[in-house]
């Protein structure tokens, strides 16, 4: 009789199917264990491009410095990537160019650094904001540092810590989301905010900013609450853009660009705001950086107006973020891995302003080919250091063929800035509410 307890042996053909599955699924994981990752060469490239800034800085102190004592005592040329500190006048380089067909000879470097950082949004959707951007990397190395202690704290304590500021955003972006609305569209002007009106809406402000706390969850919940917040920077682009590209002409541009002595000394003003800054901006400075230890790129998620163009010029980039549900695993890993707090779990393709391209979302996912950096109608990856490659690449390009055709340096001379610099304090040199003198 055959014993029926005898354990079952394999067959040649089983064997074979067991090894087959068993290579299938330790190929299908990542290999989490080498050093060289996406995050380790975006930090580099942001670490690299905040050394360069540093650099810049001291440069233009050092030359204005010289140039304060009369061109006696150490000397460096000015730098031309200070401009790249003057946003607005970035806006009116690029009115100017696309009207008069020029490149402004005052602020020149400042045109073609934010024309490169519209191409690479263009191109490589925000890869400004996620790789380059040192604003972006010292908020991303707060809230990194924050988590390493908000980790330890019970989830609910940690939840309402993190959600009291985007209310609060929130709250202020409920009055002045429709201020600014009413500013564009010329329902009112600067002056209208000396009018008895604005003075007796006060309740509606108490209203506006108890509104993301008193309303209850289920009526009230956390997305709308980050969708409100996130509002106030695309107001605060418009505005830019009603003030800067809209409503001035191009003879204003003309006139300021060859008359007015402040945009001629705009960038001296700009480095004397940050060595002389008031009590106000120091206050709100510092409650950024405290904001930003527990919530994810308070700035850039909230308030950065440059930001949110980027993030709608890259809806035509032909790289995006895609998810491959059939290998997902739903495992959450890339929400929580986000910087801007997008839930790529839930998409197929990361199609959003927010999204930074930094890679973040691809390096935590366990699986390989489920989420990947890929060209519209393409399933091949885009590996990250080709990314980084071809964003690096873009600057240097385009930065070195604006020094070969003559569109880099600044037609003010050296002898100019000691002239005017010692007389800065003067009226001539103060911007009044949108005028300006003229000479």
């Amino acid at each position: 009789m055959e014993d029926t307890n005898k354990p079952l042996t394999t067959t040649p053909i089983t064997e074979a199917l067991n090894q087959d599955k068993k290579p299938a699924r330790k190929k299908n994981r990542k290999d989490r264990g080498g050093w060289f990752n996406s995050i380790r060469v975006r930090w580099a490239v942001q670490i690299a491009f905040f050394i360069v800034v540093l650099v810049i800085g001291w440069q233009f102190y050092t030359f204005v410095a010289y140039c304060e004592a009369g061109g006696k005592g150490f000397y460096l040329p000015r730098p031309p990537g200070v401009e790249s500190f003057l946003p607005i006048s970035a806006l009116m380089g690029t009115k100017y160019f696309f009207g008069t067909g020029k490149i402004n000879t005052i602020h020149p470097a400042g045109f073609v650094i934010f024309g490169t950082l519209l191409l690479t949004a263009l191109f490589f959707r925000r890869g400004f904001c996620g790789w380059i951007c040192p604003v972006g990397a010292i908020s991303e190395l707060e809230w990194r540092l924050g988590d390493l202690f908000m980790n330890k704290l019970p989830k609910r304590v940690a939840c309402i810590i993190r959600n009291v500021p985007t209310r609060i955003t929130a709250g202020f972006s409920l009055i002045f989301t429709p201020i600014v609305a009413l500013l564009v569209v010329g329902a009112i002007d600067m002056n209208s905010f000396h009018s008895r009106v604005f003075m007796h809406l006060t309740p509606a402000y108490v209203l506006a900013m108890a509104l993301p706390f008193a309303v209850p969850r289920k009526y009230w919940p956390d997305k709308l609450t980050d969708v409100i917040a996130r509002a106030w920077k695309f107001s605060i682009l418009a505005f830019f853009i009603q003030v800067t590209i809209i409503k001035m002409p191009i003879e204003q541009l003309e006139l300021i660009y060859t008359r007015v002595p402040f945009i001629r000394v705009a960038d001296v003003k700009m480095l004397r705001f940050f060595i002389n800054m008031s009590g106000m901006a120091l206050c709100v400075i510092l409650a950024m950086l405290i904001i930003s230890v527990v919530n994810k790129n308070y700035w850039c998620r909230f308030f950065c107006p440059y930001g949110a163009l980027l993030g709608i010029i890259a809806y035509a980039s032909p790289m995006r973020i895609r998810r491959d549900t059939k290998k997902c695993t739903d495992c959450g890993k890339c929400t929580r891995a986000c910087a801007m707090d997008i839930v790529v779990e839930k998409k197929i393709n990361v199609l959003t302003h927010e999204c930074v391209a930094c890679y973040d979302c691809v390096n935590a996912c366990p699986v390989n080919g489920a989420l990947d950096m890929k060209l519209v109608g393409n399933n091949k990856k885009i590996h990250y250091g080709l990314y980084a490659g071809m964003l690096i690449g873009l600057y240097v390009a385009v930065t070195n063929l604006a020094r070969a055709t003559g569109h880099w340096y600044t037609q003010i001379s050296d002898a100019e800035y000691i002239l005017r610099i010692p007389e800065i304090d003067q009226p001539k040199y103060r911007h009044k509410a949108g005028q300006f003198e003229t000479e």
